[in-house]
């Protein structure tokens, strides 16, 4: 279980959100991302889930105090203080049940990071199968879109999608479910991105428009695919969608590794931050061309920032160069991910002043 043999691990956080520093007041849900006013409540709230975040990476990630100062930007003096306050307030004890207030963490993550909508699912979602955790909140997420019968909801591959499409979801009758990029010929389900799209239909109680195409075809094949009228029934919803539900990966970070056909340089993998639907990004939201997106069969940057709704789902705390990415690259603007994760992204304090690449930008595109 980590340092302690099965010793401390994080206990009961929503019990002690007093000692964690969190803001008391409950927020209506996604009304407004705009924080509480006063400076005083969000550097509380940092605190707090900075405890939190450094609690979790030292006693259950088994991560070094020096590797978690690098992940929270902080002193390792100051990680050493973070771990003796967790224990001091009862943070760290016996089991894992770390729930702060999620609302607040919606609020705090929706004004650093300019996402109009952020969702948290209470409890830890595992990286390679997150979707019982986070199925209630990607539902919501969808929900909220006030998709019709008939509009278009994009999908793209990842584990997350893959995971969110095997769970229950709440009911949007009518909505045509499209990927947003090419299958690849891989026995990894999670890039069958048909199968994702057949399946998240299925549990929406909507229908599927299948690509029948490879992600990275020859130039010579992707010139006859695009003349071809089934595929391009398909490709004509990218220009007309309303939604697109899309994983956040962090290539860079083997999370999870790249498909080999991408055909990635170390250098290009790298210099990037993470992916939406295999286009790349770095830390600043900046685009990280590679040398087979060219023939790529999948939806444009400038495609998918016209989509007024772009749910980005990630979970772990590996993860969260490639959320703050993606958020300023503007190719999403919901955020889905669980309390931990979350946490970790509020620790981080305030950002560096977003490009004009942000996601806070794109909301006016």
């Amino acid at each position: 279980m980590g340092r302690l043999a099965v010793a401390e691990v994080l206990h009961d956080c929503s019990r002690r959100i007093g000692a964690c520093k969190f803001p008391g007041p409950r927020l209506s849900r996604h009304r407004s991302t705009r924080a509480p006013a006063g400076g005083g409540a969000r550097s509380t709230l940092r605190d707090g889930a900075a405890i939190l975040s450094a609690a979790y990476l030292y006693y259950v990630e088994d991560r070094s105090q020096e590797e978690i100062a690098t992940q929270l930007g902080v002193s390792r003096s100051t990680v050493s203080r973070l771990l003796a306050e967790a224990r001091h307030t009862g943070v760290v004890r016996i089991e894992v049940t770390p729930p702060p207030p999620v609302d607040a963490l919606e609020q705090e993550l929706g004004r650093q990071l300019g996402f109009e909508r952020v969702y948290v699912a209470p409890g830890v979602a595992a990286p390679d199968d997150p979707g019982g955790v986070l199925a209630n909140a990607v539902g919501q997420a969808l929900v909220d879109t006030k998709l019709r019968a008939g509009d278009a909801l994009l999908v793209s591959w990842g584990r997350a999608t893959w995971s969110v499409s095997n769970a229950d979801l709440a009911a949007l009758p009518g909505v045509v479910v499209v990927p947003a990029v090419g299958g690849l010929n891989d026995e990894q389900p999670w890039v069958q991105t048909n199968e994702i799209a057949r399946r998240l239909a299925a549990r929406l109680g909507g229908s599927v428009l299948l690509l029948h195409a490879p992600a990275v075809p020859s130039e010579e094949l992707r010139d006859s695919l695009l003349t071809d009228e089934s595929i391009r029934a398909a490709l004509t919803r990218w220009d007309d969608a309303a939604a697109a539900l899309v994983g956040i990966g962090a290539w860079s970070r083997g999370q999870p590794e790249p498909p080999s056909i991408l055909s990635m340089s170390p250098a290009t993998l790298l210099g990037s931050a993470g992916d939406v639907a295999a286009r790349l990004f770095d830390t600043d939201g900046n685009a990280i061309p590679y040398e087979t997106e060219r023939r790529l069969l999948g939806i444009s940057r400038e495609q998918l920032a016209r989509v007024r709704w772009r749910i980005g789902v990630a979970v772990g705390t590996r993860k969260t160069d490639a959320i703050v990415g993606a958020a300023r690259s503007g190719l999403v603007n919901v955020l889905v991910t669980d309390v931990i994760t979350a946490s970790a992204l509020a620790a981080r304090g305030s950002a560096s002043p977003m490009g004009s690449g942000s996601a806070a930008d794109s909301r006016t595109r």
